[in-house]
């Protein structure tokens, strides 16, 4: 899953595991959310936020530290057999996967909250990707990368359900008046779908130049 590297994958992956691809769909999702309520958008993004704290934290904060096991591009005995990108080795410890947790716990949340399949498959084949460009540049193992996720989606699923008791108690005070989200099934968030592939796309794009002019 390392082994076998291109100019373009080296330039595809380096970009893709950035922060900067996060950039685009957190865009699109904002408008999204504040185009439909405010109240529901600042709840939704709550969530979010939260999951992707916890999932960052539970990752780098507790499961590094406490397992302490090197990545593969760190480890004395088994770096020589890595390939890496632009000499980038990560951190020093590596499980559990911080990208894959995060990925997984807001791809997950986000799914349960809109429900809508095109976007669902979209976002988690993105998540998928993501986790994968850690795996081609050296710096997580496969298990890693599986106990990153599988926390990730625990994280989210925790999250959801707190959510949902939360939203029908400020329903019930009549803050909130819908008795069902208002991105559930909404054809609006085909736009987040869009805006992923377009990511991905232009990721690659901008990769082929880099390689061939």
């Amino acid at each position: 899953m390392n082994n076998t590297h291109t100019p373009f994958w080296d330039h595809f992956m380096w970009i893709y595991t950035g922060r900067l691809t996060w950039v685009p769909l957190i865009l699109s999702l904002l408008f999204v959310l504040f185009r439909k309520n405010w109240k529901e958008a600042l709840l939704v993004v709550v969530a979010l936020a939260l999951t992707i704290t916890l999932c960052d934290q539970f990752a780098s904060s507790l499961c590094k530290p406490y397992f302490a096991r090197f990545r593969p591009a760190q480890d004395p005995e088994f770096s020589p057999f890595v390939q890496i990108v632009n000499g980038y080795r990560g951190g020093r410890y590596g499980f559990i996967s911080s990208h894959a947790a995060n990925s997984f716990g807001a791809v997950v949340l986000l799914a349960l909250i809109f429900r809508n399949r095109l976007f669902t498959i979209a976002a988690v084949v993105w998540a998928i990707v993501n986790c994968y460009s850690r795996i081609y540049l050296g710096v997580h193992y496969p298990g890693d990368i599986l106990a990153g996720t599988v926390a990730g989606i625990v994280i989210a699923v925790i999250v959801y359900a707190i959510g949902v008791k939360i939203r029908r108690r400020l329903w019930v005070k009549h803050i909130l008046r819908q008795r069902q989200s208002p991105y559930y099934k909404d054809p609006d968030i085909v736009l987040s779908t869009i805006v992923i592939c377009l990511s991905v796309v232009s990721i690659s794009a901008y990769a082929l130049v880099q390689v061939y002019f």
